[in-house]
């Protein structure tokens, strides 16, 4: 346990020193006052379909010795595996800009005007934000440095069949936008109202804080599973203290219907530490996961149960989001609470890992 608290304090570390450093900070704040100015105010979420979280019908079964086909697991968990940091935040940021600049269209009196039909890939163009700009990559070095992770994204997003290269000799300048179920069809937005479960909703101030922005591939994947997955099994009642919302991620969902890996669905402490998630454990002396056998008789203890407090207690095409949520930007929320106490590895409570200031106990 000391180990690994010394390489999860390691890695807290060098993610407080990356969102401190100015470059990066900067980049970030400007991705999200770009992104807050292009919504819409009579679009307040982003509908993703099922099908990029999601599989159904359950995947092929595999043993030990041929190992896991990825290519079988849904698009979300496939471009976790690709392990590109910014793929999955460059697909979200185009599905809200798609589905902002759509309602700014459709609306009598657009204010702002709709953006031009097509973003230069890094440079800010006829008023127009590039599409680097939006995920918080920073400015320096555009050409070179910048381009060369943008594009690594594009290819990333590609494999998995979510985006389309164009065929001449700027393939990435000419990128096309497929469906979220890596089908390879031109995305649309989907028509009329979300449904339960077919579609997971996400409050626009998500985007517009920069939640996408600061969480890893492994959060940003889990808190949609976890989202996801509460759409589909949890009764459609209002979450109260004696019928909460909570639902669990069980190895055989992860498994067959996710493909998240153990690896990934550990990053539902740090959720919880952020407060996007409530996480309840009823295993005695679990830490963070880990418990011997002998605690539990050699049997595989309970899941944790899952509350995503995002979604304000509703399921999420109902859209009652909790805006105390969103009141601040997510990456001073996040370096924040990286500098209060590892949840269960404190050596006390209420102290910060400075050792001066007050720190509410994460129940993770």
């Amino acid at each position: 346990m000391s180990k690994a608290s010394q390489r999860l304090y390691a890695e807290r570390e060098r993610r407080i020193a990356f969102l401190h450093e100015a470059v990066n900070r900067s980049a970030i704040n400007r991705a999200t006052e770009r992104l807050a100015a292009l919504t819409h105010p009579d679009r307040d979420y982003v509908v993703i379909r099922s099908e990029f979280i999601y599989r159904l019908p359950a995947r092929p079964a595999w043993d030990a010795e041929a190992g896991e086909d990825v290519t079988t697991r849904p698009p979300l968990t496939r471009l976790l595996n690709g392990k590109n940091q910014h793929a999955i935040a460059l697909y979200l940021t185009k599905i809200f800009v798609e589905q902002m600049s759509a309602a700014h269209a459709a609306a009598k009196n657009p204010t702002p005007p709709p953006p031009p039909r097509r973003r230069h890939s890094v440079y800010n163009i006829d008023n127009a934000p590039s599409e680097a700009s939006l995920i918080g990559l920073p400015s320096f070095d555009r050409h070179r440095n910048q381009r060369r992770v943008f594009n690594r994204a594009l290819d990333a997003l590609h494999k998995c069949e979510l985006i389309d290269l164009g065929g001449t000799g700027q393939r990435y300048k000419t990128h096309t936008l497929n469906r979220e179920d890596g089908s390879g069809r031109p995305y649309r937005i989907p028509s009329g109202e979300p449904s339960n479960p077919k579609h997971l909703c996400l409050p626009t101030e998500f985007f517009t804080t920069g939640w996408h922005l600061v969480l890893t591939p492994s959060e940003l994947a889990t808190l949609l599973a976890v989202c996801h997955v509460a759409d589909r099994k949890l009764p459609r009642a209002p979450h109260t203290e004696k019928n909460p919302r909570q639902t669990f991620l069980a190895e055989s969902v992860r498994r067959k219907h996710l493909g998240l890996s153990d690896e990934a669905y550990e990053s539902i402490h740090q959720l919880a530490e952020f407060g996007l998630i409530e996480t309840d454990d009823t295993v005695e002396g679990r830490r963070r996961g880990r418990i011997s056998p002998a605690m539990t008789g050699g049997k595989r203890p309970d899941p944790y149960k899952l509350i995503p407090t995002i979604l304000g207690g509703f399921p999420s095409d109902e859209r009652v989001f909790d805006p105390d949520m969103f009141n601040r930007p997510a990456i001073d929320a996040v370096t924040d609470r990286l500098n209060w106490p590892l949840a269960r590895y404190a050596r006390w409570a209420g102290t910060s890992r400075k050792g001066d200031a007050a720190a509410p106990q994460s129940n993770s």
